[in-house]
């Protein structure tokens, strides 16, 4: 196979430690507590976690009527793929050929979206280059705490055998992923491919084989988890477009370390990998840009405001990265840690426009409080001068690859007993406008 001049001169194949990485990797859907690259989902709520609210019919009034329908799409994302750069469709067919399917947030729905073509073995033998889609985001994705951003194909559970896994490895067809900074340097992320042989046509793949390839994840009928990639696999600090480029399945094509990728081939109509949405996690962001306020009324987004009445206004529930609209406070808790007394809180690492200190005071009054540590534009915190409290910050996310979504600890050392009052003081600020 020979791609195509542009992948020649603007692909980087990037080489890393956490390439070479050892299978198993994880499940197709739900499976929060992997340690490779933990699907993440595209819709939460009272249906459950990953559970799409997808279109299924009109009743007798029209209508609409839909499966999960009071979930909503996952408000880990900040921004969703908005512009197409470059679409170059391998084959001939028409069916899903429009590439602003790929646009926007998740839908979960199987035949939103834009297929990239499948070669078959006449077109591989000749060199013909793979399909491919080129995106840009709505705004940057940066390098912070795990997964940055996530694919979505209409990868499907197989319940039947057609060779393969069988019944109940996903029908997924996969992608290599590539970054770019500018829309012309692009570094693709170092994958995996386990799969032992030949899956044929319409047969399923074991996602445990599969690390850093899109499509591995179930995204179609009610169900919705996408592939996780992160950038410190490729020595990015930020990016604003993504690349998607088809892997037909008979095993000539390989991944980073010369494995051969297999995947359900050959086949037809939506052949080839099928984009469903790109959704950006770690893009920054300041609270006049929050899209949480899009769901309430314009009289209601003040950031003194307490629209669901929980009692954590808007700004409150900005840096704690719950939610305005759903009464769901996350107030910080106390407690004694060696002695120490030691407050405990979520923050959201991507707000740009916050300062979050913790302060100490051996009685509440006026004038006796101590700043004993500060983020500031969701940095990790950091001792205030003259100050040596505990720090300690992990991931708040129920998804291993997720981690932007930080729990802070700190406790204060200089406190001279187990007694002693903490609180967190959150001062919103102007940023500029690049």
């Amino acid at each position: 196979m020979k791609p195509s001049i542009g992948h020649v001169i603007h692909s980087v194949l990037a080489a890393t430690a956490a390439g070479a990485l050892a299978g198993p990797y994880s499940l197709a859907l739900n499976d929060p507590l992997s340690a490779t690259d933990a699907p993440v989902p595209g819709f939460t709520g009272p249906h459950g976690i990953g559970k799409a609210r997808v279109l299924i019919a009109f009743d007798a009034n029209e209508q609409p009527i839909y499966q999960n329908p009071d979930n909503h799409v996952h408000p880990l994302f900040f921004a969703w793929a908005e512009t197409v750069g470059e679409y170059q469709r391998s084959d001939t067919s028409t069916p899903f050929n429009d590439p602003a399917l790929a646009l926007g947030p998740v839908t979960g729905d199987v035949f939103d979206v834009v297929a990239l073509g499948e070669l078959n073995a006449t077109a591989i033998a000749s060199g013909h280059p793979p399909g491919s889609i080129t995106l840009e985001l709505a705004r940057p994705v940066r390098n912070l705490s795990g997964a940055d951003f996530v694919i979505f194909e209409n990868g499907v559970i197989a319940q039947t055998n057609y060779g393969g896994a069988g019944v109940g490895g996903i029908f997924g067809e996969l992608a290599h992923v590539e970054v770019s900074a500018d829309g012309i340097n692009f570094v693709r992320f170092p994958s995996r491919s386990l799969t032992p042989s030949a899956v044929g046509g319409y047969g399923s793949i074991d996602p445990t084989n599969v690390r850093n390839l899109a499509g591995k994840h179930v995204n179609g009928y009610g169900e919705s988890w996408g592939t996780p990639f992160d950038l410190t696999e490729v020595g990015l600090s930020e990016i604003r477009h993504v690349r998607l480029i088809d892997v037909p399945g008979d095993g000539s094509f390989t991944d980073s370390t010369g494995n051969p990728i297999r995947d359900p081939w050959v086949t037809f109509g939506s052949g080839g990998f099928d984009l469903e949405a790109v959704g950006a996690i770690s893009s920054p962001m300041t609270y006049a840009e929050w899209p949480q306020l899009e769901a309430l009324d314009t009289g209601d987004r003040d950031a003194m405001d307490d629209p669901d009445g929980d009692g954590a206004c808007n700004l409150l529930e900005y840096a704690a990265a719950t939610l305005p609209w759903k009464p769901d406070p996350s107030a910080p808790s106390v407690s004694i840690v060696d002695g120490k007394p030691a407050i405990t809180f979520i923050r959201d690492e991507r707000l740009t426009d916050l300062v979050i200190e913790v302060q100490s005071s051996p009685s509440m009054e006026e004038g006796t409080w101590i700043t004993l540590a500060t983020s500031t534009a969701g940095a990790a915190f950091l001792p205030a001068p003259g100050k040596s409290p505990a720090i300690s910050e992990v991931s708040a996310s129920d998804v291993a690859s997720v981690g932007v979504i930080r729990r802070t600890t700190v406790r204060d050392n200089e406190a001279s007993s187990g007694r002693g009052f903490l609180r967190v003081m959150i001062t919103r600020f102007s940023v500029p406008t690049p």
